[in-house]
């Protein structure tokens, strides 16, 4: 099929996010984005990962001009409260690629850890200072830089930082700096119906030329982007792609506030996305520039909407204190997590929630859908617009491949915790319904339970899995507890406890001299103001 034109159904975030990239990426196409002038979206923070830099250098964004008009701050890693056990305190999951200090390679850099900790009780170094040294510093004093030399190894500010972001201000900076400039045509109407064409047969490949609207605009594509969030308005209700629940997750509910930031605004803007572990699931802490974003994720399945509520408003206040928190006016969002069972179907492409969500953890819903964006934007380049069903298929591969990756990385954060404090907690650790075909799935290019399973059901070090070895290494979770077995390395050679020291001496060597060298950087603040907010900050008169 030949794809000319495409019209955008759905504004927000990620609608605008769809109409700046193609009209940026694919200038043969004809856009329109239609939206509805009754939907308003509640802004509570967004949280990013650092993949969301690549999606910025497609559209050449530069931080210094987008991140002001969406008081957007940096992130350097996700810090996760409490989920070990109920007062285990934290540990981090930094954006940078770790460094190897027992020279082997394999990914034994975890169990590397776990045998100095046994050898040397004195030895309290958490996994990912050992491991990502540079950048959970930077996370653990609070710290900002776009350093340039050789003192912080492996990191790169380019790279190894993410973005707090008002999601809505960000499509509206995309629709008044990108999208509208580069000639999308915007039509504030709602869409009450479509035209169909059943040339294809099947119900889920009916083809849709064209929908129309309320006040009788009728809008003919050939192609049409689902942007209308969990109502899937087309390609659930009008293609019929079916939503597949993900069963090993519980929570699909949250509360949401706004705080506004107290007289501490510098140590209270953390550059790290803060998970708290609470009774029935976790709290979220998202510093904006103007404010801090809070929400508690839950499973309703475990508590009632107003049970909820009256844990997360204790939680702020004992984070935040009573007075700071009065007059705080939560608001519930509904979760639909899952993934519907194709993205693209005929016509139609769903993108963000339309297609699916895993939940807030590990901040994935932005990424699945610039990821996907990407996606699409590469099948409509390939041949200026010549798509064929074997590249649909493709495309429905890549998106699921990765979305149902996700869910399976984020239920690990709850499948290996130790909290059984309440049902919520037993029923994540001990009753957690998995789906065994997810075992298959992949995060980036390793199988994870499948992996981790393998590993201890064999005996062999974990490889190394990127982010998997931070959040297994902060839940102390290793493949081999007996020394005869994980210091054999793969090969057969017997690691002697002097290996160990040596790669401990080596290590605190470099790490006293980086945390020397943190503790002289400016504050994520104070960086952000200086770099990015020129030197002015309107809020601070506030507090």
């Amino acid at each position: 099929m030949q794809i000319d034109s495409v019209c955008i159904v759905g504004g927000g975030s990620s609608g605008w996010m769809t109409a700046a990239a193609l009209s940026k990426l694919c200038p043969h196409l004809q856009i329109a984005l239609v939206e509805s002038p009754n939907i308003k979206t509640v802004g509570v923070g967004e949280s990013t990962l650092g993949h969301f830099n690549k999606f910025l250098r497609l559209l050449g964004l530069k931080d210094e001009d987008w991140m002001p008009a969406c008081n957007a701050t940096y992130k350097n890693s996700i810090r996760f409260t409490n989920f070990k056990t109920k007062d285990s305190g934290s540990f981090e999951y930094p954006f940078q690629r770790g460094f190897d200090y027992t020279g082997k390679g394999d990914g034994l850099q975890l169990d590397a850890w776990m045998e100095i900790k046994a050898i040397d009780p004195s030895f309290d170094i958490p996994f990912a200072e050992f491991y990502a040294t540079s950048n959970t510093l930077l996370a653990k004093y609070n710290k900002q830089t776009k350093n340039s030399d050789d003192k912080l190894r492996l990191f790169s500010h380019d790279t190894d930082t993410a973005y707090h972001l008002d999601a809505e201000l960000f499509g509206q900076y995309l629709r008044d700096t990108i999208a509208l400039p580069n000639g999308v045509i915007h039509i504030v109407e709602d869409v009450v119906g479509e035209i169909r064409d059943d040339t294809f047969g099947a119900k889920d490949r009916t083809y849709v030329p064209a929908i129309f609207t309320d006040k009788g605009t009728s809008i003919e594509a050939d192609l049409f982007i689902d942007c209308t969030g969990f109502k899937s308005r087309l390609l659930g209700n009008i293609a019929g792609s079916q939503l597949i629940p993900f069963k090993n997750l519980a929570n699909d509910s949250a509360w949401a506030a706004r705080i506004p930031y107290g007289p501490d605004k510098e140590s209270e803007m953390e550059n790290v996305t803060d998970c708290t572990a609470i009774e029935n699931g976790w709290v979220w802490n998202i510093p904006l520039w103007n404010r801090i974003g809070t929400g508690y994720v839950y499973s309703s399945r475990f508590i009632d909407s107003e049970g909820a509520k009256e844990q997360f408003l204790n939680h702020l206040a004992q984070k935040y204190g009573a007075d700071r928190i009065e007059g705080v006016q939560p608001f519930q969002i509904n979760i639909k997590h899952g993934r519907r069972r194709r993205a693209w179907v005929s016509n139609i492409v769903g993108i963000g929630l339309s297609y699916g969500f895993v939940e807030p953890l590990e901040s994935t819903g932005l990424l699945t859908t610039h990821e996907n964006i990407i996606r699409l934007s590469e099948v409509l380049n390939r041949r200026k617009g010549w798509v064929t069903r074997s590249e649909i298929e493709t495309y429905n591969y890549a998106a699921e491949r990765e979305v149902c990756g996700f869910a399976d990385f984020v239920a690990m954060h709850y499948a290996y915790s130790m909290r059984d404090d309440t049902a919520y907690w037993k029923w994540c650790t001990e009753i957690n319904e998995y789906d065994m075909d997810m075992i298959d799935c992949i995060v980036r290019d390793n199988r994870v339970h499948a992996t981790i399973a393998d590993s201890f059901a064999t005996g062999t070090n974990l490889p190394d899995l990127g982010g998997v070895n931070y959040i297994l290494g902060g839940l102390d979770v290793k493949a081999t507890t007996l020394p005869e077995v994980s210091r054999m390395k793969r090969h057969g050679t017997y690691m002697t406890d002097e290996y160990y020291y040596e790669i401990r001496d080596n290590f605190m060597k470099e790490y006293n001299q980086v945390v020397e060298y943190v503790k002289g950087l400016p504050s994520n603040y104070q960086y952000l103001l200086e770099n990015i907010y020129g030197g002015v900050d309107k809020y601070v008169e506030s507090i």
